[in-house]
């Protein structure tokens, strides 16, 4: 059963923490309450997560830099990629964007945080897929370039 945000008042999935479109705690009832005919309040609210002492995350009312580490992370391997490291670091990318771009759909983290993860998915794939291009090449080159063996 989905869960009603009690601020916006659209829908998420039952196992969402927090609401995906204004990122409000959302309560352990399903269905929560409604305040049916009054339009989606436009808040910029922005992601703290949870504190090392366990307490859950819970977003800020008004706070800046609402992206998560995930997000930064993804981005920070693409561009590892493209320097040096190609497939090693473009994979890793791309798995860390696309599990961010779900758990930015879930309502698990904060939508600031979605281009990041677009930029790590696509980017880390289009990184492994030249970084093997380039190694496929430098491979045949190398071989050109010695010539045939004549023993």
């Amino acid at each position: 059963m989905e869960k009603i945000c009690q601020n916006c008042n659209r829908p998420n999935s039952a196992d969402a923490a927090f609401c995906r479109h204004c990122a409000s705690p959302l309560s352990d009832a399903p269905g929560g309450t409604q305040n049916a005919g009054n339009p989606p309040p436009e808040q910029n609210r922005q992601w703290n997560p949870p504190q090392s002492g366990g307490g859950q995350a819970r977003p800020a009312a008004q706070s800046s830099g609402g992206t998560s580490q995930r997000g930064m992370l993804a981005v920070g391997l693409v561009a590892l990629g493209l320097v040096c490291c190609g497939p090693f670091t473009g994979i890793p990318a791309a798995i860390v964007g696309w599990l961010e771009m779900n758990a930015i759909k879930e309502g698990r983290a904060p939508s600031d945080g979605m281009w990041m993860a677009q930029v790590g998915l696509w980017g880390g794939i289009a990184v492994s897929i030249i970084g093997t291009i380039a190694w496929f090449f430098m491979v045949l080159l190398s071989m050109a370039s010695s010539g045939p063996a004549y023993y």
